[in-house]
């Protein structure tokens, strides 16, 4: 018998093969890719989790840097985990459900750490663990769409989906987002995130229409005003963070100290991710 989860991949593949085949797609060049944004999207979304409502995790691992005099000080790691399921809509759009769980570590031994001392001014910051709380990710042909309200914070976003690039049997895909966050006090300054996300697998994958999640290597850089934690008061500059990491689909596949982390920290997604993601409707509360 196939199951309701069976049936929405079943469905899913004939939607994509039906879009694709309209587009011309070519394993080798990736012609489609370029050319038509609905097929951009389908790769897009079978590289960064999955066109049907399987669950998915990206992680990744890299470098906080401080940026100040356009000098850059490599001040912590990034370790990031996020767990994901999309469903496709009648619009050409797909909603999301997401948790990112993130710890910072040492650069030398890699170990967790809970606090840092601050170069710039010699502060001792208290470093946070975090978790976003679960919030709908809507990703159409325009790129990624944030709610124009997070809590408190009022928020001005664009974002960019593509180029996409294929070569050698490869391709890549860039997700561009730009944002500003604005607190209720009008005296306190915006806060920007900026961030650039290069998805990259098989074009032969992409183009098959039985395959709806494919595996895939991510490339991440960010550009963010300093953290209220980093305790950088009277220092103009901010923060980049460069990562490489991967999509992957159980949490067995996370690199060791990543899957520590989950285990330890995050007992809940460690045990089921699935049922935490959909344990209640996407932005509720």
């Amino acid at each position: 018998m196939i199951n309701r989860r069976q049936s929405l991949g079943l469905m899913a593949g004939v939607v994509v093969a039906a879009k694709a085949t309209s587009a011309e797609l070519d394993a080798e060049t990736g012609t489609g890719f370029a050319n038509d944004r609905w097929a951009m999207l389908q790769a897009l979304m079978k590289l960064r989790a999955s066109v049907d409502d399987r669950l998915t995790l990206e992680w990744f691992k890299g470098v906080v840097y401080g940026v100040v005099d356009a000098a850059l000080t490599p001040l912590f790691s990034l370790n990031a985990v996020a767990f994901a399921s999309f469903e496709a809509l009648d619009d050409n759009s797909f909603l999301g459900r997401r948790v990112e769980v993130v710890y910072h570590g040492d650069l030398d031994t890699g170990e967790r750490i809970s606090e840092f001392r601050n170069p710039y001014n010699g502060k001792l910051m208290a470093v946070p663990l975090s978790r976003t709380p679960l919030q709908p990710v809507t990703i159409n042909t325009d790129g990624l769409q944030l709610p124009a309200q997070l809590g408190p914070l009022r928020i001005e976003a664009e974002s960019d989906l593509g180029p996409a690039i294929s070569n050698g049997g490869r391709t890549w895909i860039r997700l561009d987002t730009r944002s500003r966050m604005f607190p209720p006090n009008a005296k306190q300054p915006a806060m920007v995130y900026n961030e650039s996300i290069t998805y990259t697998g098989s074009s032969a994958d992409l183009i098959a229409p039985e395959k709806l999640s494919v595996p895939s290597q991510i490339s991440y850089y960010n550009l963010m005003s300093w953290r209220p934690w980093m305790m950088m008061d009277g220092v103009a500059g901010h923060s980049i963070s460069i990562a490489a990491g991967e999509k992957i689909w159980q949490l067995a596949e996370l690199p060791a100290d990543l899957r520590q982390f989950v285990a330890d920290e995050h007992p809940d997604l460690a045990a089921d991710a699935l049922a935490v993601l959909t344990a209640e409707s996407p932005g509720a509360g």
